[in-house]
Formats: C-alpha cells, sequence, structure tokens
C-alpha cells in the first residue's frame, strides 16, 4: 500500500496546532534520527514531532558517518538527499540501512527523479518534501516507523517514469565520472586514481554505453557533466 501526503499542491494543515491523537498505528515511543547539514532544521523538526507522537531519543547528525559514529539504533532516520559532504544518496541509504536496520526517509525540497529512483532502490522507505506541513510529516514518521512505504502521488509518478533510468556504474566509474565532470582532464583523472590514461578512456566510453542503454545519451562533456549532476554524482551550479 503507497500512502500519499498528495504533494506540493494540496492545501496544507495549520503546523501550529498539535493533533489531538498521536498518527494511526504508533503505539509506542520512537528513537528518531536526522541527518541534515543545517542544524536549525533539524531543531525544528524535533519541536515539531515532539508535540505530535511519543519520541524516547531524538539525535542530529550532518552525515552518515556522525551518525554511526553516535551508536544509537533509531526507529527512524530522516535524510537529506544533498548532504555537503560529497557521498552518494543511495550510497547513503544503503549504509543506514545495512548498519542500522532503520527505515529511511527521504527528506529534502529538491530531488532529481534519477536520484530518487536509486534511493528506493537502495532501501529507502519513501519521499517527504521538506516543505511538508507538520502533521503530514509526523504521519509519514509514524508509517515508516510500521514498515510501510510513503511517496505523494507526485513523487510516485515521477519514480515511475522509464525516462529517468540511473544506470548502475562502478565505483571506479563514478569516481571517474565525478572527476570528468569537475572539468578534469583524462591524464589528470589517471593520476589520480593511479591508472593508465587508456583506463580512463575505456571507463568513459563504457559509462557512455550505459546512458545510451539507460535512454540518456551523453555524447559530450557537457552532457556528461548533466547526467552526473542529475543523477547525483556531484553538485549542480550553485546559485551566488
Amino acid at each position: 500500500m503507497m500512502h500519499a501526503d498528495n504533494g506540493p499542491s494540496a492545501a496544507r494543515r495549520s503546523a501550529a496546532a498539535p493533533s489531538s491523537k498521536p498518527p494511526t498505528g504508533l503505539e509506542h515511543s520512537l528513537v528518531l534520527a536526522a541527518v541534515d547539514d543545517v542544524p536549525v532544521l533539524l531543531e525544528g523538526v524535533r519541536v515539531v514531532l515532539a508535540t505530535r507522537m511519543p519520541i524516547a531519543d531524538y539525535t542530529c547528525a550532518a552525515t552518515v558517518d556522525e551518525l554511526l559514529a553516535s551508536g544509537i539504533r533509531p526507529d527512524v532516520v530522516l535524510l537529506d538527499i544533498r548532504l555537503n559532504d560529497g557521498s552518494l544518496p543511495h550510497q547513503n541509504v544503503t549504509r543506514i540501512v545495512r548498519d542500522l536496520g532503520a527505515p529511511v526517509l527521504m527528506f529534502s525540497q529538491e530531488a532529481q527523479p534519477s536520484v530518487l529512483q536509486a534511493c528506493l532502490a537502495a532501501g529507502a522507505a519513501g519521499m517527504l518534501e521538506k516543505n511538508a506541513d507538520a502533521d503530514t510529516l509526523a504521519e509519514a514518521v509514524a508509517t515508516v516507523a510500521g514498515g510501510e512505504p510513503w511517496l505523494s502521488q507526485e513523487w510516485a509518478q515521477v519514480v515511475s517514469d522509464p525516462t529517468w533510468i540511473m544506470p548502475h556504474l562502478a565505483e571506479r566509474e563514478q569516481e571517474a565520472l565525478r572527476l570528468f565532470a569537475a572539468g578534469l582532464k583524462a591524464a589528470t583523472i589517471a593520476r589520480r586514481m593511479g591508472v593508465q590514461g587508456d583506463t580512463v578512456g575505456t571507463w568513459l566510453k563504457r559509462i557512455r554505453g550505459k546512458y545510451i542503454a539507460a535512454g540518456r545519451p551523453a555524447p559530450t562533456r557537457t552532457d556528461l557533466y548533466i547526467r552526473a549532476v542529475e543523477d547525483g554524482y556531484c553538485e549542480g551550479p550553485q546559485p551566488h
């Protein structure tokens, strides 16, 4: 069963007034963790959830490494898709699910469809936008804590779109793509990665072939840069 928050177009309930009863199905206090590099946001999440559900513990972390080092065993992890440590979103999901066994609710204002697809394939329980109202946030957390997925209707349609298939790249291919997208020449990439120049050329050719097979060809350097941004391997241009 797929729960829906009805997306950003739905009328928002007031975040100021707490619900009169806890979200349906929540029968015990939750241990929650939130991973985001905006501490003020995480504290705000703590406050609004505390008025809507029983919370046994709440831990904030800026990175997945920090969360894993904390020793907490959360019932649910709220995870921002884009962190500032250069980590890949789907790999962050994999680490949390594998090492903590906790359901992951992606929590982000913006997400490329292919990135979200990869996160869901890695085991994420769903996606919630950061502009969701407080009652919806509480309901989403309770839902994934109960073992059910959470996606808005809009995101459910997006992730099922076959035009946004994210090809599987080996780790060395991912690294080569990140460096190539950053503007480095093949010879420089080869030195950085400790391989021969023709090896880098082979990787890039293989990467392009995989994008062609996925229906998202990238024949030029600019195209590969766009694909790298779309699939979360690097950040796009930042506003000044």
